[in-house]
């Protein structure tokens, strides 16, 4: 796990700028909601973070293995004697460190935004949880296809493979064990203050497996490529 934590690390060192755009964006956005805050503002302002903490956490693995490939990294991290499912382990492991930045910042803005507007936030905190574990389920799709696709048509596969209900104009809660990320996202535009977050147990463990499925997938094809060869 050691080696796992350290590319992981290593990952959200590189991305530090990201981060801190998220981070300022997440500041910012807070105080001028706060300025007069009301409860649907502080709702609006939830759903706004959430949505953008999922596309953050799709899209920030996505052009990783690509862009390593492209300037041999790849090669030098490999060149240690790590396994490439524990590289993959790392790029989602550092994904799932920036989600639980971006989650946290959102929550602790939520709760705050709440207290000012004198709205109860009881379901925030245990609604964040959810909202994590959508989020490394999605960058672990998005890590999936980046393995097999460039990352243009990987952003297309992803969003297809996660959002398949909605295609078809379905309630994502009906199939929440084959596609969490879509139950968890149709969650939060329906939630209210008042709405219970305990009912998505099942969802979470379904986002669990299915992050851990598509690692193991993306590894078994990864083990397979000529990672010697920088793509196009």
């Amino acid at each position: 796990m050691r080696p796992v934590l350290l590319i992981g690390i290593n990952f959200v060192r590189t991305q530090w700028l990201v981060v801190a755009l998220m981070l300022t964006w997440v500041v910012g956005i807070t105080g001028f909601f706060g300025w007069h805050s009301n409860r649907s503002e502080v709702l609006f302002f939830f759903r706004q973070q959430s949505f953008y903490a999922l596309g953050a956490a799709t899209l920030v693995g996505l052009p990783a293995i690509h862009n390593e490939r492209r300037s041999r990294r790849i090669l030098a991290v490999l060149a240690k004697g790590l396994h490439r499912w524990q590289y993959l382990g790392g790029l989602l492991c550092g994904c799932g460190m920036i989600a639980a930045i971006f989650c946290g910042a959102v929550a602790v803005s939520t709760v705050w935004l709440c207290r000012q507007a004198g709205v109860q936030s009881t379901e925030v905190l245990p609604l964040m949880l959810t909202l994590f574990l959508g989020c490394v389920a999605a960058s672990s799709a998005g890590v999936f296809w980046s393995v097999i696709l460039h990352p243009l048509p990987a952003v297309v596969a992803t969003m297809a493979t996660l959002f398949v209900p909605f295609s078809f104009d379905l309630r994502a809660e009906q199939f929440s064990l084959f596609f969490p990320v879509a139950a968890i996202s149709q969650f939060i535009w329906d939630f209210n203050f008042e709405t219970s977050a305990h009912g998505l147990r099942q969802t979470e463990v379904a986002a669990a497996v299915q992050g851990f499925i598509f690692l193991v997938a993306a590894a078994m094809i990864f083990t397979r490529q000529d990672v010697t060869i920088a793509p196009e």
